[in-house]
């Protein structure tokens, strides 16, 4: 079943164009999905006392409005096709009756203390689940292994970066990484209109992540490599 609820766009998520950043586009996306699974008694934090947590793997994010403080959001979540141990879940948020975002995020269910990964049937996922689908494409594994990347700069993991499973929550990745874009300098900063994100590693809690990107027929790509030398995120961003 579809999930719908309302929010009410909080001034703090603006950027300093006055439209709403894209770490929050996907934070009222994902809290979307959080109230359909407490509103149908599985909640997240129930979730994590059986011992088990959804984990990002994938996510592909189109933007197509500017929001702005005050605006309402009506958000729009579902599971759809889950098959094996993919969890795929799309979203879509609207502004005055417009299309504002979409996206389909891809999940895992992992074991917090054994890692193990359960599968789709292990679950009773039948009161999230729809068979509606959204106007982009589910996200594949992103590969940069042609692309030229330069090391831009480092960035610590802070305790205000991290959730309750002790590394960087994923919804702090998409500000990061504009952050890290050559484009973000300019006085007038841009606008992130896509973003497609394979997370590969998590990022603990006081680890330094080296930031590495480069620019290709306008698109911005990204690889965040952790201290152990393991690939963290790779990431391609499209900025208006």
């Amino acid at each position: 079943m579809k999930y719908i609820c309302e929010f009410d766009v909080n001034s703090h998520d603006i950027d300093l164009r006055g439209n709403l950043r894209t770490s929050a586009v996907l934070r009222y996306m994902q809290e979307a999905a959080n109230l359909q699974l407490y509103t149908t008694g599985y909640s997240y934090d129930q979730m994590r006392a059986d011992g088990r947590v959804y984990i990002l793997s994938r996510l592909n994010l189109s933007v197509y409005g500017a929001v702005h403080a005050h605006d309402t959001l009506i958000a729009e979540t579902w599971l759809y096709d889950c098959h094996g141990a993919v969890f795929n879940r799309a979203h879509r948020l609207f502004c005055r009756g417009v299309l504002a975002a979409e996206a389909i995020t891809v999940w895992a269910l992992v074991g917090i203390e054994d890692r193990k990964i359960y599968r789709v049937t292990d679950i009773d996922t039948s009161k999230h689940t729809d068979t509606d689908t959204v106007g982009i494409d589910a996200p594949g594994r992103i590969n940069l292994r042609d692309v030229s990347l330069s090391l831009c700069g480092e960035r610590e993991v802070y305790y205000a970066d991290c959730d309750g499973n002790g590394h960087m929550n994923n919804t702090v990745y998409p500000d990061m990484l504009f952050s890290f874009a050559p484009e973000a300098g300019r006085k007038t900063g841009g606008r992130v209109v896509s973003l497609n994100v394979s997370f590969l590693s998590e990022a603990p809690l006081g680890d330094v992540l080296k930031i590495y990107t480069a620019q290709s027929d306008g698109v911005r790509y990204f690889r965040t490599v952790r201290s152990d030398g393991k690939t963290n995120v790779e990431a391609e961003m499209v900025i208006e």
